[in-house]
C-alpha cells in the first residue's frame, strides 16, 4: 500500500510536468489570426511567414476587390507569443512587400545586442544608419548604456530581405 501523501506528490508532480509539456502557440498562426482581427479580413485570406529568425513573421492579406494590404508580427522567442502588430505604412507599394522596415532592423540588431550582453534587459538602444544602410543591406548602429557611461557599443549589418544578421561587430572606440 503507498501511503496517502505520497500519492499525491505523484500527482501534483504530473500536473506540474504536463504544464510545462503544452505545446507553444504557433506564431505563425497567432500572427494571422491578430492581422486578421486588426484589418477584418477572413483568416483564409492571410498569409504568414517567419522573416528576421523565428522572431519576425511577414503577413499579408489579399482582400476582396484585389487590394493586398501586408505588415509584421513580432513573437517573444521563448513563449511564442505576439507582442507587437503592424500594417505597412505603403500598402501596394512594391519597396516593402520583400524587405523588413528599418524600425525592424533596429529590433532585430536590438535582439541580438541584448541577447549576447544583456539577457533579460531591455537597456540597449538600436539607430538604423540611413547614410550607410543601401538596399540590400541595412546597417544599425547600437549602444548597451550604463550610469557611468556606455559599457558597449557596436553594429549590425542585416539582409534586408531575410532579416538576418551578416556581421555583428562590438567596439568599444569609433
Amino acid at each position: 500500500m503507498i501511503p496517502r501523501h505520497s500519492l499525491v506528490g505523484c500527482v501534483v508532480a504530473a500536473l506540474v510536468i504536463a504544464g510545462t509539456l503544452r505545446a507553444q502557440p504557433d506564431p505563425v498562426f497567432s500572427c494571422r489570426e491578430r492581422a486578421s482581427a486588426l484589418i477584418d479580413a477572413a483568416l483564409d485570406d492571410i498569409s504568414g511567414q517567419r522573416r528576421g529568425g523565428d522572431d519576425v513573421i511577414l503577413w499579408k492579406a489579399k482582400l476582396p476587390g484585389g487590394q493586398v494590404l501586408s505588415g509584421f508580427c513580432e513573437a517573444n522567442p521563448r513563449t511564442g507569443r505576439i507582442v507587437m502588430l503592424g500594417t505597412d505604412q505603403d500598402p501596394g507599394g512594391i519597396n516593402r512587400a520583400f524587405r523588413m522596415t528599418p524600425d525592424d532592423a533596429e529590433r532585430v540588431c536590438q535582439r541580438e545586442a541584448r541577447a549576447r550582453f544583456s539577457p533579460g534587459n531591455g537597456m540597449v538602444y538600436a539607430t538604423f544608419l540611413v547614410n550607410t544602410s543601401t538596399k540590400s543591406t541595412y546597417r544599425v548602429e547600437w549602444r548597451y548604456p550604463s550610469t557611468t557611461g556606455t559599457i558597449r557599443k557596436g553594429r549590425c549589418e542585416i539582409d534586408s530581405a531575410t532579416g538576418r544578421i551578416r556581421k555583428f561587430d562590438v567596439s568599444s572606440v569609433w
